[in-house]
């Protein structure tokens, strides 16, 4: 998987997320973010493996009771702002 392959990946996810909510969240979408979580790390995106499994991590603890909402939406925006910087160019990873 290449980085723009793994952006377009995560744009979808997060699309999907910003319209559905967290409440009603698939369990392939967090197998998804597993997944790319390992890519980005293959890829030397420590942040962005860092950001991606902390939106999944969020994910199942919403699912369980543990977390809400609101937390699973701060970490989604943060993945979002990464990937769109992502889209820019230049270094990421300064962030």
């Amino acid at each position: 998987m290449t980085v723009e392959e793994l952006r377009i990946e995560l744009e979808k996810i997060i699309s999907g997320l910003s319209a559905s909510g967290f409440d009603s969240v698939d369990s392939g979408i967090v197998e998804k973010l597993e997944k790319y979580a390992v890519a980005a790390d293959q890829l030397g995106m420590k942040e962005g493996k860092h950001l991606i499994g902390n939106l999944s991590g969020v994910i199942k603890a919403i699912q369980e009771g543990k977390s809400k909402a609101a937390s699973g939406s701060i970490r989604l925006t943060a993945l979002d702002f990464y990937v769109k910087k992502l889209s820019g160019g230049g270094s990421i990873e300064d962030l």
